[in-house]
This record gives C-alpha cells, sequence and structure tokens, in this order.
C-alpha cells in the first residue's frame, strides 16, 4: 500500500536556501508545494506555489490541519 503524502511537512532547497511547505500534489518524481515562508520572489512569479524534485525534499512528517 502506497504512502499518502498529500499535506505531509516537508522542507526543500531552492536556490540555495531552505523553505517549508506542504504537499498538494505528488508526482513520479517531484511534489506540488505550498511553501508556508516563500520569498518575496517565489511569491510573486509562483505566488507561493512550486513544483519542486523530490531529491531536493526532505520530509518532516506533520499532516497539515484545515
Amino acid at each position: 500500500m502506497a504512502v499518502d503524502n498529500i499535506n505531509r511537512k516537508l522542507t526543500f532547497s531552492w536556490e540555495d536556501k531552505t523553505y517549508e511547505g506542504f504537499i498538494e500534489k505528488e508526482y513520479e518524481n517531484s511534489y506540488l508545494i505550498d511553501v508556508t515562508n516563500p520569498s518575496e520572489e517565489m511569491a510573486d512569479k509562483y505566488l507561493g506555489r512550486l513544483v519542486v524534485s523530490k531529491k531536493n525534499c526532505q520530509l518532516i512528517g506533520s499532516i497539515k490541519s484545515d
């Protein structure tokens, strides 16, 4: 049985900095991430959401609560 990673918290590297976020969707080799601490550029250009390679991510483990 596959592990459901949707809404799991993670950290990831992007442009030599570390960010946190929650997984919105999982693809074969990447995640669509809702970033909780986006940079100004990330918020403006990508609306705080990015597709990031799984290689650049580390799952923290907690589930997002609404």
